[in-house]
C-alpha cells in the first residue's frame, strides 16, 4: 500500500459537505524544509498576486522548515512527490477549515496515532519495527490498528475513526490520553498526542537513520468515537452527564454564595457611607447649637466599629477617625481619639440603628435632617411616604419634577398659539429663553406626548403658521391628526 492510498484513506472526509450550499474546502498540513526540498513547488514562475493570496502557491519568502496547509488536490500531489524519497516530510492526521494548523481550526478528526519511541528503551533497542510490533505491541493492544508504519527509527500505530467534527475534541482527547497511557511501557510518546499531530509520510526518508518510512500492515478498519469511549474510558455517558450536572450545580451554588457575599459587602459599604454622612451632619448641627461634649467618643466608636465590619484597612480607619474628630468644635486629642474610641475587638455583631440613636441621643428634630440615624418609626414613615410617591408616579406616569416640566411645556404651547413670543413667555413662566427653546425641541421630538394640547390649540396654531407663510391657507381644512402634528413641528422649528 503506497503513501497516497494510506493518506487518502485517513483523509477520506476532506470533501465532506455539511449542507448543500457549503462551499468550505478542507485543508491538510505538510511539514518539511521547503528550502531544501523544493523539487515539487507548484510553479517555477512567481505570480505576485497568487503568492500573496493563494494558499496553494509559495515563494522564496515562505521557504524553510515549517508547515503549510493545502486543499485536497494539491495536498495529494505533494504526498505523491514526498513518497519518492524526500527527506523529513510530515503530514497532519486531522484536517482544518483554513490554512492555519491550529486546534481551533480543526474541521475533521480522522484518526489516533501512537508514536512509539521504543528504541529509547534498552530492552527493545535492538529490535526492528516489525519485530517490536509483532512480539510486544500487537499482543498488548485491545483493538487492531488500521495502519502500522515503520517511521525509520520508531513505529506508528494509526487507528482511523469515522468522521468526527470539532465538537468532539474533548472526547477525542480523553480517548487519546487513555490509549497512549496504555502503551507508555513500550515507549509511546505522551507529547505526540496533539489534535494537530503530524507524522512522517510513507516513502519519505528519515534523515536521522537514513531509512525509508514504510507501511508494515494495513487494514480496512474504522472505529467510532462511541466504541472507543466504551473501550477506554472508565465512565459511561450517563455517569459523565451526572458528574457534569453535579459539578455545574456545585459551581452555581458557589457562584450564588459568592454573589450573596458580594451583595452583603456592598450593603455594608453603602450603610457605612450613609452613616458617615449622617455623623457629619450631626456634628455640624450640634456645633451650631453649641453642643461640644458628651457624645464625641461614642460617635467615633460607632464609626470605627462599622468601618472594621466592612474590612476597611486599619490605616484608612485611623485617618477617617482623625478627620471626623477634627470636625468637632472641641476635638479630642489624637491620643484620646485613637485609644478611647477603638473597639476592644471585631465583634461578630455591630451596634444596631436604634441603639445608635439612643447612645448618641439623636432628637426628633435632628432625625428630620438625617437618613440613617433614625428610629424604626421614622424609617417606616419615610418608607410609606416613598411608597405613596411611587404610587402617585405610577398613576400619573410622571414624577413631581416631570409634572412641572410638562405643565410648563403645555403653557408654552398655549402661549405660542396666542401669538406670544418666547421672550414674553420666558418672563411669565419664570424661566430663561434658552429653557423654552429646549422645551420647543423636546415638544418637536415628542409631539405625541402633547397630542391632546396640540388638538385643543390646533386652529390657532394653523392660523399662526398661515400668517408666517409656512403653510397654505387651505391648511385649516386638514382633518388628519398626523398632518396637524407635522404642521406644528414646522411651527416649532420656526
Amino acid at each position: 500500500m503506497n503513501a497516497k492510498d494510506v493518506i487518502s484513506y485517513i483523509h477520506a472526509d476532506m470533501d465532506k459537505k455539511y449542507r448543500l450550499q457549503d462551499t468550505t474546502e478542507c485543508h491538510a498540513a505538510i511539514l518539511k524544509d521547503w528550502m531544501r526540498n523544493d523539487a515539487f513547488l507548484p510553479d517555477q514562475d512567481v505570480d505576485v498576486l497568487r503568492l500573496k493570496y493563494d494558499d496553494a502557491y509559495m515563494g522564496d519568502y515562505e521557504r524553510g522548515f515549517h508547515d503549510l496547509c493545502f486543499r485536497q488536490d494539491m495536498f495529494i500531489r505533494y504526498i505523491e512527490q514526498a513518497a519518492n524519497g524526500e527527506e523529513d516530510v510530515y503530514f497532519s492526521i486531522n484536517s482544518f477549515w483554513n490554512t492555519k494548523r491550529t486546534e481551533a481550526n480543526i474541521r475533521h478528526l480522522n484518526a489516533f496515532v501512537i508514536d512509539y519511541d521504543y528504541y529509547k528503551i534498552a530492552e527493545y533497542a535492538d529490535l526492528s519495527a516489525a519485530e517490536m510490533y509483532q512480539q510486544h505491541i500487537r499482543p498488548s493492544l485491545v483493538i487492531d490498528p488500521t495502519f502500522v508504519i515503520d517511521s525509520g527509527r520508531g513505529l506508528y500505530c494509526i487507528f482511523c475513526i469515522d468522521h468526527a467534527p470539532y465538537a468532539c475534541t474533548g472526547l477525542y482527547k480523553a480517548i487519546y490520553s487513555k490509549l497512549v497511557e496504555s502503551q507508555e511501557r513500550f515507549g509511546a510518546d505522551p507529547k505526540a498526542m496533539l489534535t494537530t499531530q503530524v507524522i512522517r509520510v510513507p516513502g519519505s526518508i528519515n534523515s536521522r537513520s537514513g531509512r525509508t518510512v514504510a507501511v508494515l500492515e494495513a487494514k480496512d478498519q474504522r472505529y467510532t468515537l462511541s466504541e472507543l469511549a466504551h473501550q477506554f474510558l472508565p465512565y459511561t455517558r450517563q455517569q459523565v452527564r451526572d458528574y457534569k450536572r453535579e459539578k455545574a450545580k456545585a459551581a452555581f451554588g458557589q457562584a450564588k454564595k459568592a454573589a450573596a457575599g458580594k451583595r452583603k459587602a456592598n450593603r455594608y459599604q453603602s450603610e457605612l457611607a450613609e452613616l458617615e454622612s449622617d455623623l457629619i451632619a450631626l456634628i455640624s448641627m450640634r456645633n451650631d447649637v453649641g453642643i461640644t461634649v458628651g457624645y464625641r467618643e461614642v460617635l467615633l466608636y460607632l464609626y470605627w466599629e462599622r468601618a472594621a465590619k466592612t474590612k476597611m484597612e486599619e490605616e484608612s480607619i485611623t485617618k477617617k477617625i482623625l478627620w471626623l474628630n477634627s470636625l468637632f468644635t472641641m476635638p479630642l486629642t489624637e491620643k484620646e481619639a485613637l485609644s478611647r474610641c477603638r473597639p476592644a475587638q471585631n465583634y461578630r455583631f455591630v451596634t444596631g440603628r436604634e441603639k445608635m440613636v439612643r447612645k448618641l441621643g439623636v432628637s426628633e428634630e435632628e432625625q428630620r435632617r438625617l437618613k440613617y440615624l433614625v428610629t424604626r418609626k421614622r424609617r417606616n414613615s419615610l418608607r410609606q411616604a416613598k411608597s405613596r410617591k411611587k404610587a402617585c408616579v405610577q398613576r400619573r406616569g410622571r414624577t413631581s419634577a416631570q409634572e412641572v416640566r410638562y405643565k410648563r411645556r403645555c403653557a408654552l404651547l398655549k402661549g405660542l398659539s396666542q401669538g406670544l413670543n418666547l421672550q414674553d413667555l420666558a418672563e411669565s413662566l419664570g424661566v430663561t429663553k434658552k429653557t423654552l427653546r429646549n422645551d420647543c425641541k423636546y415638544i418637536h421630538d415628542h409631539h405625541a406626548e402633547f397630542a391632546a394640547v396640540i388638538r385643543s390649540v390646533n386652529k390657532s396654531l394653523t392660523h399662526a403658521m398661515n400668517m408666517l407663510g409656512i403653510v397654505e391657507t387651505h391648511s385649516d381644512s386638514i382633518e388628519n391628526e398626523h398632518l396637524r402634528c407635522q404642521q406644528y413641528e414646522y411651527f416649532i422649528r420656526r
